[in-house]
This record gives structure tokens, sequence and C-alpha cells, in this order.
């Protein structure tokens, strides 16, 4: 269980524990922009949560794992992977995609992206936009995930 949350953890600069994540309120109230709040707390994003990227129209693509190990097949972290590839079509690090071009307003990487990624639980819920659009009102924020989010746009790698 504990490797599920390393990609994440090692961004976000995390405490890992055995079985779940422990963190500060704070970083996960930097995470968790908007629908934590939904269950009372801003804070109570559940340990076990897998927090998923979509985007396209309708946010109908799957973009990857946001919080996965960057050894898992669906990992935005996993380099050879088809969400973490500098070449995949469904990746936010290929500049020449949909999700990572400069240009796309689909895309994490335009600074004026009117339709960024979304950022979601299983359970539906909503923890903001992944995107370098600092106008943007969903923005997450996240400074080290927007700081990540720079490089890779910057350098279309990790």
């Amino acid at each position: 269980m504990k490797h599920r949350y390393l990609g994440l953890a090692r961004l976000l600069g995390l405490t890992l524990s055995v079985g779940s994540v422990s963190c500060s309120a704070s970083t996960w109230n930097a995470v968790a922009q908007g629908g934590a709040a939904a269950s009372g707390s801003p804070y109570a994003v559940a340990q076990s949560s897998k927090l998923m990227l979509f985007g396209g129209a309708g946010h109908q693509t799957y973009l990857g794992c946001l919080n996965c190990s960057e050894f898992a097949a669906d990992s935005i972290f996993n380099e050879f992977g088809s969400y973490g590839g500098q070449f995949s079509a469904t990746s936010i690090k290929n500049e020449f995609s949909e999700y990572g071009s400069p240009f796309s307003i689909h895309s994490a990487c335009n600074p004026y992206a009117t339709d960024p990624p979304v950022i979601v639980d299983h359970a539906g819920g909503f923890y903001g936009r992944l995107t370098v659009n600092p106008y943007h009102p969903q923005r997450t924020n996240n400074q080290t995930l927007l700081a990540w989010l720079a490089g890779v746009c910057r350098s279309g790698a990790p």
C-alpha cells in the first residue's frame, strides 16, 4: 500500500507511514482545494483515495493517476507508461498532445487554458484543476505540484 503514494509523496515532500499517508493539514488543504471540503473538513481526503486526472471535452479522457507509484502502469510519474511518457498522446508531458501543448484549451501546460485537466477521486470528489494558468479559478493551490508542473511544461519532460 505504501508504494502507491511514493510519486505524490516525493512530489509534495510528505512523510509516509505504513499503509497510509501522513502529512500536515496545510499540505492536504493545498492539494485538496475544493472537493475535500464536501465531507466537512478541507483536510478530510481519504487516506486511500486514488487521485486521477481527466481531460479533454467533458473530461472524458483519463490522463493518469496523480498519487500512484511511478511504477504503476497508470501513474503520471511512470515515464514509460501511457500517462507519463513524453511521447504518449494521453500524457501532460507530451508537448504535442492535447493535454501538454502550450496552445490547447485542454492542456495543463497552456497558460491561458480554459478547460484544463481536473483532479478527482473514485467517489467523484473534485480536487481542483492541474494547470499553469494562474488565473483559472479552480487551479490547485499546491505550490509544490504547480512548480513540478511548470518544470514539466517548460521542458516537456519530467
